[in-house]
């Protein structure tokens, strides 16, 4: 009886594990970061990784980027009257980037009108 039960829950545990490379959070989090820049500043970089599936110059690509965009800002709770892309580039090859992403975008939340 105590087999079966271990069984059935190691069954339901490695279902449960098999779906999560599914999910749109996974992909965000293990190809996309949001981070503040060490010297300060009114924006953010959003960092991403190019992939055979999302590469750099693709539209489809691009839309899905700017969806964990928006999906990190929403998590977060920042800029909330929206935001605008004042950059987009690789990254330098000296630059600090020790996850090793492919692409920076510099973002800046817009400021409500008075």
């Amino acid at each position: 009886m105590k087999r079966a039960i271990c069984l059935c829950l190691a069954i339901l545990v490695l279902v449960g594990c098999g779906s999560i490379h599914d999910s749109p959070d996974f992909y965000r989090h293990s190809l996309s970061q949001m981070s503040e820049p060490r010297e300060g500043g009114d924006y953010l970089w959003f960092d991403v990784m190019l992939t055979p599936e999302h590469p750099g110059e693709n539209e489809n690509a691009e839309a899905l980027r700017m969806q964990w965009l928006e999906t990190w800002l929403e998590v977060r709770k920042i800029c909330a009257d929206g935001y605008e892309i004042l950059e987009r580039r690789e990254f330098e090859f000296l630059e600090h980037n020790p996850a090793r992403y492919d692409l920076r975008y510099k973002v800046q939340c817009k400021v409500p009108a008075p």
